[in-house]
């Protein structure tokens, strides 16, 4: 299956696999978020929030679909 995902701020540079703003990341079938992240070599603390399909998902262990988009954010600070 196929997820295109996108990395947000230093998530990119995290990323061996990152080719741009937006890419195709082939996973096995069943795959799951913590997979995801294992396959771009991120690092699961470096990533504060995972947006599924516009839905925030909190379950590292919650199964992909083909097609999915997934954005990955880190902690964000600021003032």
């Amino acid at each position: 299956m196929n997820i295109e995902v996108r990395l947000y701020a230093g998530l990119r540079a995290e990323s061996v696999r990152s080719s741009g703003d937006v890419f195709s990341v082939p996973l096995a079938e069943g795959a799951t978020l913590s997979d995801l992240l294992a396959h771009l070599g991120i690092q699961p603390d470096l990533v504060h929030l995972a947006i599924v399909n516009g839905q925030i998902l909190h379950d590292r262990a919650a199964r992909l679909a083909d097609g999915d988009r997934v954005a990955l954010f880190p902690p964000v600070g600021g003032g």
